[in-house]
């Protein structure tokens, strides 16, 4: 199993909705409202890491209100 983290920067005015809407798509296991110099944790897993990423910049990073993300590959150390 592949699993991505995504470090979002969201306009405040559209955060609850954004959290709603994240949550809706396919892959994702949770999405958090954070603090620091991003706004909002996103989990993702899927057995294909290209289809992983393809749809994190296509469902996630295109949502209105989103600012930028940041996209982070967990990897395996065993």
């Amino acid at each position: 199993m592949e699993i991505i983290y995504i470090l979002a920067k969201v306009d405040a005015s559209h955060a609850e909705t954004l959290l709603e809407n994240v949550a809706k798509v396919e892959g994702v296991t949770f999405a958090h409202a954070v603090t620091g110099g991003y706004d909002m944790l996103i989990s993702m897993e899927g057995p294909n890491l290209a289809k992983l990423l393809s749809k994190a910049l296509k469902e996630i990073s295109g949502l209105e209100g989103i600012k930028s993300t940041e996209t982070l590959i967990a990897i395996n150390l065993d």
